[in-house]
């Protein structure tokens, strides 16, 4: 049986003369979010952070367990 633990995103932004990506993780999100619903969460992100940051990407991970019966 597979059972649905967790849905969590990862909105990654690019600072401006930083070399590492700037992270900020969102756990715990609705089961299976619109990919325009992700991509304006990134846009939130980026427009919350310095000037000029841009944003790389959004992360989605999905955990579910498998056990037997």
């Amino acid at each position: 049986m597979m059972q649905k633990l967790s849905t969590k995103l990862q909105v990654q932004l690019v600072v401006p003369g930083v070399e590492k990506l700037k992270k900020v993780t969102f756990p715990n999100v609705v089961d299976n979010p619109a990919e325009a619903e992700i991509l304006e969460l990134g846009e939130i992100m980026k427009n919350l952070d310095q000037e000029d940051t841009l944003l790389d990407g959004v992360i989605i991970t999905s955990q579910s367990r498998v056990t037997k019966n």
